[in-house]
């Protein structure tokens, strides 16, 4: 079995154990995983926020049964830290970000997913970024990502290696029963800073907060 093989059991395993929670469980390890991501976005802000602009998280919409991270949302914004969220760019399959300051600046999109109005504002320069909260369907020990397959988030984190520019701080918060023994990593697959689940937390020994 080839890595593009094994990664599509893997999401095949990774999406059914997942839709295998009930919708209370869920949401009761949603609460333990937003109050844990909320306080560590909190501590990274401070550690390593850039002065020249507001604390900005690029986050993402939840899907299916996804963690639901809408409330790491709302809590940015009652602290006045500036979301950003992705529009997909099939085309070129890459992620065009803007800035969203209510539930209003976002409209059904590609796939049926929330993504920003054409009238947000474009977030243009990404050295902006502060940390980026991202979606995947398994994890491992390693701090290594199972994404979807559509490859957005590996080119995203690309540009910052292209150019030498210090990435972001890179999280997720995941239900623990979608850790795994090991993810498998392609040469442009990147790995987190920092996985939370509802049990335990991981962080990179050279992590930056």
């Amino acid at each position: 079995m080839n890595i593009k093989e094994w990664k599509i059991e893997l999401r095949r395993q990774a999406e059914s154990e997942r839709n295998a929670l009930s919708p209370a469980e869920r949401a009761q390890k949603s609460k333990a995983i937003n109050e844990a991501l909320i306080r560590r976005i909190d501590d990274i802000f401070r550690t390593h926020g850039k002065k020249n602009h507001p604390p900005t998280l690029f986050t993402y919409m939840p899907i299916k049964s996804e963690v639901d991270v809408k409330p790491v949302m709302e809590a940015c914004w009652n602290k006045r830290y500036r979301i950003v969220v992705s529009k997909v760019q099939p085309e070129d399959k890459l992620l065009k970000l803007y800035e969203i300051r209510t539930y209003d600046d976002l409209e059904k999109g590609t796939w049926g997913i929330l993504e920003p109005k054409a009238d947000a504002p474009q977030l243009l320069d990404i050295k902006q970024i502060d940390a980026v909260l991202v979606p995947g369907l398994a994890f491992d020990r390693n701090l290594g990502r199972l994404g979807y397959g559509g490859g957005y988030y590996d080119r995203f984190i690309q540009q910052y290696v292209r150019a030498g520019w210090t990435k972001p701080y890179i999280l997720a918060g995941a239900y623990d029963i979608q850790m795994i023994e090991e993810v498998p990593m392609g040469l442009f697959d990147f790995r987190l800073d920092e996985l939370i689940t509802e049990e335990r937390t991981i962080r990179a020994a050279k992590s930056r907060g």
